[in-house]
């Protein structure tokens, strides 16, 4: 069979598989037997549900990271065709997933075959893990990696949604819980009380109105903040609540701290009764694993002068494409290889990122093809860059 076309039929059968996070395991065993058939060796899943994958045996380790987990598809009647058929049409493949990230996933994974039969360089290891909870959890996956497996790779390609462009980084996100607490009392004499929601809805303003004054990087540009959700709680229907939480969506900088920004909203609120707390991620792998997590992901950004970055620049020269950089707007399991562990990360991948979540996600065929044939020359050019030796 002509490889493009497996390739596309391997990417559609992926999407028709639905796999949310922490039901990666059928779409796991499928990559697996797709890895077996192309040549990768040493396949296996570890106790979180991630599966692993190599080719080569040398000591300069490239990785390469697709996140098996979608989000849901959402209101089905939004979408003009089933979100888990796989549909291919008019040089397009439909689907959940298709964008974020299984297009991206599979090329890595025929990308491998070309370096088998290419000849893997001496001293080399070309690695692909399919990772899970990414959705829920950005760089769980890969602290167990580096944590618990002690995989420790020269550089990380994540194959993300870049439009086929690099991406060396990304804002920091984190949520935060805001407790405001008041004073329950019937609702027939309100002034008894003190209204916990009138607290939290006035705290909700003033974070309106700090979004403008937020700390900006030279590349990321400004944070963001935003309010998600507001929660009032009391005795009764007919009772003044005497609690209310805020949930807090914010993306910052690269070097900000958690400290920092947990003191940024609590200069919001002078002498309020409120605990401002980072909610922990918590949820049983399809293994039966619960693995626990602050949902707290550091930014980053790669120097421009790392030879990951030149060897992919001379990767799609080789390719015929221009080398542009710039940095995603989401957020990645990169919060942990470079943002908490120091692996030099950068993104490529088909498809838009705005695609991403949406109804009638689809991914153009051209890109998928394009994405495994770079996976391929970086490889190679990083396995024989002296820098990476």
């Amino acid at each position: 069979m002509n490889r493009d076309r497996e390739l596309i039929d391997f990417t559609r059968e992926l999407i028709a598989l639905p796999s949310p996070s922490g039901g990666e395991g059928e779409a796991q065993r499928l990559i697996a037997r797709e890895m077996d058939r192309l040549g990768w060796e040493d396949i296996r899943l570890d106790r979180l549900g991630n599966l692993h994958g190599r080719i080569g045996s040398g000591e300069r380790i490239l990785a390469l990271d697709g996140h098996t987990d979608t989000v849901g598809p959402g209101q089905r009647s939004d979408w003009t065709c089933d979100p888990f058929r796989g549909k291919e049409e008019a040089g397009w493949i439909w689907g959940r997933g298709a964008v974020d990230q299984k297009g991206g996933l599979a090329a890595a994974v025929h990308a491998g075959r070309l370096l088998r039969e290419a000849g893997v360089p001496g001293g080399f290891t070309l690695y692909l893990a399919a990772t899970v909870q990414e959705e829920d959890c950005e760089g769980l996956s890969w602290d167990w990696l580096i944590e618990e497996e002690g995989l420790r790779p020269g550089a990380v390609v994540l194959t993300e949604p870049t439009d086929l462009k690099i991406a060396r980084g990304q804002l920091g996100h984190a949520m935060f819980e805001v407790t405001v607490r008041g004073r329950s009392a019937h609702a027939f004499c309100p002034e008894a009380g003190e209204n916990a929601i009138y607290r939290a809805a006035a705290l909700a303003g003033k974070i309106e109105r700090l979004a403008p004054r937020l700390a900006s990087h030279p590349v990321f540009g400004r944070g963001r903040i935003a309010v998600t959700r507001i929660a009032g709680r009391g005795p009764s229907g007919n009772s003044v609540p005497d609690l209310c939480r805020l949930l807090i969506d914010r993306r910052f900088c690269p070097g900000e701290t958690e400290e920092g920004l947990i003191a940024e909203i609590r200069n919001l609120l002078p002498g309020e009764d409120c605990d401002i707390t980072v909610p922990l991620y918590r949820r049983r792998s399809f293994t039966g694993l619960t693995r626990e997590r602050k949902k707290f992901f550091p930014g980053w950004l790669l120097d421009e002068s790392s030879p990951l970055l030149g060897a992919a620049g001379r990767a799609l020269a080789g390719l015929g494409a221009p080398a542009a950089a710039g940095t995603w707007s989401f957020s990645t399991n990169g919060t942990s290889t470079m943002g908490r562990h120091g692996i030099p990360t950068i993104g490529f991948g088909p498809g838009r990122e705005e695609m991403a979540h949406r109804p009638d996600e689809r991914l153009p065929v051209g890109q998928l093809l394009a994405a495994r044939d770079f996976y391929f020359a970086l490889a190679r050019e990083y396995s024989m860059d002296p820098e990476n030796l």
